[in-house]
Parts: C-alpha cells; structure tokens; sequence
C-alpha cells in the first residue's frame, strides 16, 4: 500500500534523494511551503493507458469506477424477433 506524507520544500530540497527513493516505492509526498499545502508528488503511472486516465481524471473530465459492472440481461419481448426488426429496419433503409 502507498504512503502519503508530508514534507517542507526546505526538507525536500536539502533531502531529496531520500523523498525521491519514498516516491521510487509508490510513496506520494504532499509539499507545503511556509505551512501551506503547494504541490504532490508521487510516481507515474509505468501504463500510458493509466497515465491517460490519471491526466483525465485530474483535470476533472472523467470519473474513476467505483465497483464492477453487473452483467447485461438480455431484452426479450414476447413474439417479436430482434433479427426481424432489424431486417425489418434495413429493408425500410434506417
């Protein structure tokens, strides 16, 4: 599991090889100055496909997935045949 933490930009800069090693093993640092929160610091993701996700979500476009999605249940309605309808639909040209 991650560790998050804080540290000063003093602490940081006089020790940064040390934070830099806590961020290499998936640690995320939060940076304050003067007390002050100002920046994060953590490990980029090594898929481009999740740093994709990560950008999008930070920038507020998209939304992580809370849980799995439940299997589709199929539509069926009585005495009417999906292959039909669609023949039926090409043949009106929709």
């Amino acid at each position: 599991m991650a560790t998050k933490g804080t540290v000063g930009a003093r602490e940081l800069k006089n020790r940064l090889g040390k934070y830099l090693e806590q961020v290499r093993k998936g640690g995320t640092l939060i940076i304050t100055d003067r007390g002050k929160e100002v920046a994060e610091l953590r490990p980029l993701p090594s898929d481009p496909e999740e740093a994709a996700w990560e950008r999008l979500h930070a920038e507020g476009t998209v939304t992580r997935p809370i849980g799995k999605l439940r299997p589709a249940t199929p539509l069926r309605i009585p005495g009417v045949s999906l292959s039909d309808a669609i023949r039926e639909d090409r043949d009106e040209g929709y």
